[in-house]
């Protein structure tokens, strides 16, 4: 059965995931819903389709709530949602923006992983770091074989204070306004003008000026700037100097680079 995986990813984690998963699946094809957008792939003719993507504050990224707005699908969906901790009520809202569009939730399960969110603290050290890819590993292969099985099952919220009361209406509204929360980011005297974080941008949010980057206030918050610039200078504001930074050790920028929507004339 063929299958075609759409993914998501700033640092890594959701890609990871959505490769191994196409490996167990087989005939699957993986495609970047940053390019898929651009490109107007929104109309995928494989008989399985998958979304893999990672959990902002409970809620998708606005960037795929903009790519399920948009798909032109009518059949069932499974998603994998790689967090940090947590994913409150998210798959519920995934259901309700699939159905607006005629398709249904086949399997809706999350994936804990190392968070990317540096204002909330860095990564660990090298051992417990070590432990938490192992679990997650490990709980990424269960996934993967009910996937494979045909087998579907969603995750529904075992704690509604928490995913519609606190931090749940705080989430929301941090979530509202999270493409204008780069106001906060700045880059210190490390900086060596390389360009990688713009390059790394999904969104294209980040322009190079006088060898600095500046943030054009469309962010989607997924930490690709701050997590892959080689000599850690950007931060937000006092709260993430001196944290340690963390991508997915099976990921290359250049990986996060494809995501982008490929140069007219350039084949797949």
């Amino acid at each position: 059965m063929s299958a075609r995986i759409y993914y998501f990813t700033g640092t890594g984690n959701s890609l990871w995931a959505a490769r191994r998963i196409a490996e167990r699946l087989e005939d699957t094809t993986l495609t970047p819903m940053v390019r898929a957008l651009a490109e107007g792939d929104l109309e995928p003719e494989e008989e399985r389709i998958g979304l893999v993507f990672p959990v902002y504050m409970y809620r998708m990224p606005h960037l795929v709530r903009r790519f399920i707005d948009a798909l032109r699908v009518r059949r069932p969906v499974f998603v994998v949602a790689t967090c940090g901790g947590a994913v409150g009520d998210l798959f519920e809202g995934v259901e309700r923006a699939l159905a607006a569009r005629g398709a249904s939730l086949e399997a809706g399960m999350s994936l804990p992983i190392q968070s990317n969110y540096v204002p909330f603290g860095g990564a660990p050290g090298e051992e417990e770091l070590a432990a938490k890819l192992e679990r997650a590993e490990e709980r990424l292969e269960r996934i993967a074989g009910v996937l494979s099985a045909g087998e579907g099952e969603v995750e529904r919220t075992s704690n509604w204070f928490r995913a519609k009361v606190h931090p749940g209406a705080l989430y929301a509204l941090g979530h509202k306004f999270a493409p204008q929360t780069d106001k906060k980011y700045l880059v210190d005297d490390t900086c060596d003008g390389c360009g990688i974080c713009a390059l790394v941008c999904p969104v294209d949010n980040l322009v190079m000026a006088d060898e600095r980057p500046t943030w054009q206030h469309r962010c989607e918050q997924c930490m690709a700037c701050m997590q892959w610039c080689p000599q850690e200078s950007i931060q937000v504001g006092d709260k993430t100097r001196g944290a340690r930074r963390y991508h997915h050790p099976s990921v290359r920028s250049a990986d996060i680079v494809k995501q982008k929507p490929r140069p007219k004339g350039e084949g797949a």
